[in-house]
């Protein structure tokens, strides 16, 4: 059940940068974020989920670059929550792998999900109406350098995962 939901908010993830942006060059990339969160889904690794969320969000700043738009909240939102989600799923997979898990659990951590989505939105609406006052003290020369320090941040983090799962997978094969 966990990885159906990984499955969906894959999709998710997938879908918002293209429909943002339809350069082809996007495509190819979020093909490839996609093979690793499936190859994540199936075998219940961090690593290439990780991976793949990287992948999905470099993707999706890409497309927001390329068309010169700034995001919409609500595309933002369901975004960064189909991340969030699909790394929660496949970790919770992973943690109740060949157990048997009632309804009322599923219930439960539905509930949960959707309580967190709606006051993620609710506190990304504010921060919004908030941002249009700071949006005139940052010089617009200094925007350019933000956004390579928060792109750096995204590939120091994927090389790190990326170095880790290899790292667990090796010892694995080692202990076998």
């Amino acid at each position: 059940m966990m990885r159906l939901a990984a499955a969906g908010f894959a999709a998710a993830a997938f879908a918002v940068p293209l429909l943002t942006a339809r350069p082809r060059a996007l495509l190819v990339i979020d093909l490839f974020g996609l093979l690793l969160a499936a190859l994540g889904i199936a075998m219940l690794w961090r690593w290439p989920v990780t991976a793949a969320a990287c992948v999905f969000l470099v993707d999706y700043a890409a497309g927001l670059w390329l068309v010169s738009i700034s995001p919409r909240v609500i595309g933002a939102t369901v975004f960064g929550l189909s991340l969030l989600l699909l790394l929660q799923c496949v970790e919770l997979a992973r943690a109740t792998r060949g157990a048997t898990i009632e309804a009322a659990v599923i219930r439960s951590q539905g509930r949960a999900w959707a309580g967190f989505g709606a006051g993620t939105l609710a506190a990304a609406l504010l921060l919004v109406a908030a941002a249009g006052g700071v949006v005139d003290t940052i010089p617009f020369t200094a925007a350019p350098f933000l956004a390579a320090v928060g792109a750096l941040g995204v590939l120091l983090t994927l090389a790190a995962t990326v170095r880790g799962g290899w790292r667990s997978v090796r010892r694995s094969h080692e202990a076998q």
